[in-house]
């Protein structure tokens, strides 16, 4: 059976609702802001909806139900992941769904849901996701990917963050496959924080990287990410941070290399690309922009 909006598994909210227990005025005013980020992140900015045929309700299999309950329950809807997705493109990667720019291969790391792809895939681009394993939770701090070194041998984790086995082989299992199998979007499954990938040089003409690198290491080791990102792209590399978390912030060498990465990618120029744009999401400059140099 195809779930529909009415049959799709019950979600249960996991954590403590982040207003409780603060005074009324602070709640309101949490709540004004968090509208206006809602609105720059999925309101209409030009007047251009995503096209009508990717907003249909994602089919589950049934099969799937549980798997598909694992996921927040904000990226469980198709319309607004594409609205989501679409809203970024148009700021950051406009060239890719203006038409001024013919058909290109685009690799997203950690693609998660895929919306991103979607898009592009449905303006004639060849896309290809990425995703693996979530391992940014632990109760030890060894337990957690984002304290990692890059091409960390000695880092071992059974399960990852939803409680699913870590495995390599041909029945790999993550949240987000459902709705991944739903939409037939093709992947490459593998875990970002070991280099090099599993791909020839420059092999696409985008890398785009939204919100993950965090996922993949520990911040001094990101431009050794980024450099990869450069050494299997042709023309665009795109990086978008998430936020620090309050614990990392709290962290002093997590924030030192925090914030001296977000000066290296502004001054960057090597590998063939430099920096040609930095992007603020959420109050913070977070976005990058990397370009192909020509030389």
């Amino acid at each position: 059976m195809e779930p529909t909006p009415t049959n799709l598994p019950n979600r249960k909210r996991r954590r403590k609702h982040p207003l409780a227990g603060l005074p009324p005025e602070v709640v309101k005013v949490k709540r004004e802001l968090s509208r206006a980020q809602r609105f720059a992140d999925i309101g209409d900015l030009f007047g251009e909806l995503p096209p009508d045929e990717l907003l249909t309700d994602y089919q589950i299999a049934e099969e799937d139900f549980d798997l598909f309950s694992r996921i927040q329950n904000k990226y469980a809807g198709r319309s607004g992941n594409i609205n989501r997705c679409w809203n970024r493109l148009q700021l950051y990667l406009p060239e890719l769904i203006s038409g001024t720019c013919s058909s290109a291969s685009v690799l997203e790391m950690s693609t998660a849901h895929g919306g991103m792809l979607e898009i592009l895939r449905h303006f004639g681009h060849e896309v290809l996701g990425n995703d693996y394993a979530n391992m940014v939770s632990g109760k030890q701090k060894e337990e957690r990917a984002i304290f990692r070194s890059v091409n960390d041998g000695g880092f071992k984790r059974r399960t990852d963050d939803y409680g699913l086995a870590i495995d390599e082989g041909d029945n790999v299992e993550w949240p987000y496959k459902p709705i991944i199998s739903a939409i037939n979007m093709p992947m490459a499954l593998f875990d970002a924080g070991h280099t090099p990938y599993p791909f020839d040089g420059k092999a696409f003409d985008y890398t785009i990287c939204f919100q993950a690198i965090e996922h993949y290491c520990h911040p001094k080791d990101w431009m050794v990410i980024v450099d990869e990102f450069c050494r299997i792209t042709r023309k665009s590399v795109f990086v978008m941070l998430n936020p620090m978390q309050k614990d990392l912030v709290a962290d002093p060498e997590y924030s030192e290399h925090f914030n001296k990465f977000r000066r290296e990618m502004r001054d960057y120029n090597k590998n063939g690309f430099s920096c040609v744009s930095t992007h603020i999401h959420w109050a913070q400059v977070l976005g990058f922009k990397l370009m192909a140099t020509g030389e």
